[in-house]
C-alpha cells in the first residue's frame, strides 16, 4: 500500500485562519478610515491640516490593498491545497457498506453541524452589534463634546497646575468663574498636546445646566471612564468578531466537506507530547479506519500528518 503523507497540516490550519484574520483587520481599518474622512469632509467647520487629507486617502489605499491581498491569497492557498489533497486520493478509504450506517444515524450526525455553523454565524451578529453600539457611543461622546463647544458659556480661566502623569492621563487644574457663585475648579484632561504653564489665560467652556463639566477650545475633556469603555468594547468586539467569524467559516468548511467525503467508521487515540521536553507541541491524534485499516497521525499537533497500514 502507498503511503500518504500531509506536509504542513498545522501550518496549513494557520494560515487557513490568518488570511480570513487579516482580511477582516484591514477591512475594518479601511472602513473606519472611510468613515472618518466622510465624517471630516461632511462636519461643518472642520478644515483639514496640511497633508491630512492626503494621509487618510493613503492608509484607506492601503488598508484596502491589503485587505483584497489576504482575500486574494487565501483563496490561492485553498487552491494550492485542493490541488495537493487531490494528487493524494488515499487519504479516506472508500466508501463501503463500513461506513458506520446502521450502527449511527450519519444524515442526523452531518444535520446537527449545521446548528454550529449558524450558532457561529449568530455570534458574528452579536459582535457587530457590540461594534455598532461602540461606534455609537463615540458618535454621541464628539457630538455632546461639539454641542458644549458651540453652545457652552466662554469665560476667562486661569491654570493653576500643570500635571503630567505616566500611568494616568495629562491633565490641567484650571479655575473659572461661574456668574455671581464665584469660582469653580476642575481637571481637565490634557491630550491635545498644546504646552500651558502655570498662571496662563486660557478660554475655558462650561454648560450652563452643569457648570462642572467644562472643557476648552483645544481640549474635549471626555469622561475617560466611558472612554475606557469604549476602548475595551473596541478591542473586545473586533477580537470576538475576528474569532467567531473564523469559527463560522471552519464550521461551514466541515460542514461541506463532510457532505461532499461522507463518513467513514473509525477509533481515535489521543496521544500525548510526552517526555516534556522545549518545543513540544499538541498531543497526537491517532485515527484507525476500519476498512481498509489507516492510522492518521495528528492532525492537530505534528508538523506532518502521515498515512500508514495500521
Amino acid at each position: 500500500m502507498t503511503l500518504g503523507m500531509d506536509r504542513g497540516t498545522t501550518t496549513h490550519r494557520r494560515w487557513q485562519n490568518t488570511f480570513p484574520a487579516g482580511a477582516i483587520v484591514f477591512g475594518f481599518a479601511a472602513v473606519g478610515d472611510a468613515a472618518g474622512a466622510v465624517y471630516a469632509l461632511t462636519a461643518p467647520g472642520y478644515v483639514f491640516e496640511d497633508g491630512e487629507f492626503a494621509g487618510e486617502l493613503t492608509v484607506f489605499v492601503l488598508a484596502a490593498v491589503l485587505m483584497l491581498g489576504c482575500v486574494a491569497l487565501g483563496r490561492w492557498h485553498d487552491r494550492r491545497r485542493a490541488a495537493l489533497v487531490a494528487e493524494h486520493e488515499h487519504w479516506l478509504p472508500a466508501p463501503t457498506g463500513h461506513d458506520g450506517r446502521g450502527e449511527v444515524d450519519l444524515d442526523v450526525e452531518i444535520a446537527r453541524l449545521r446548528p454550529l455553523m449558524l450558532r457561529s454565524a449568530g455570534f458574528v451578529l452579536v459582535w457587530l452589534a457590540v461594534l455598532a453600539g461602540v461606534v455609537a457611543g463615540f458618535v454621541a461622546m464628539n457630538a455632546s463634546a461639539e454641542h458644549l463647544l458651540k453652545t457652552g458659556t466662554r469665560v476667562t480661566g486661569e491654570v493653576l497646575g500643570v500635571y503630567r502623569h505616566s500611568r494616568a492621563d495629562d491633565i490641567i487644574y484650571v479655575a473659572y468663574p461661574v456668574g455671581t457663585s464665584g469660582y469653580r475648579y476642575a481637571d481637565i484632561v490634557w491630550d491635545s498636546g498644546r504646552p500651558y504653564t502655570e498662571g496662563q489665560q486660557i478660554t475655558v467652556i462650561y454648560d450652563r445646566a452643569d457648570p462642572d463639566r467644562v472643557r476648552t477650545p483645544d481640549e474635549t475633556n471626555d469622561d475617560q471612564t466611558w472612554m475606557w469603555v469604549q476602548v475595551i468594547g473596541t478591542i473586545a468586539g473586533v477580537s470576538g468578531l475576528v474569532l467567531s467569524l473564523i469559527a463560522a467559516v471552519n464550521w461551514r468548511r466541515r460542514y461541506r466537506a463532510v457532505r461532499a467525503t461522507g463518513w467513514r467508521l473509525a477509533s481515535v487515540t489521543v496521544v500525548p507530547d510526552y517526555p516534556i521536553r522545549r518545543g513540544r507541541h499538541l498531543p497526537d491524534i491517532e485515527v484507525a479506519y476500519a476498512v481498509p485499516a489507516y492510522a492518521l497521525n495528528s492532525r492537530t499537533g505534528a508538523k506532518n500528518a502521515r498515512l500508514r497500514p495500521s
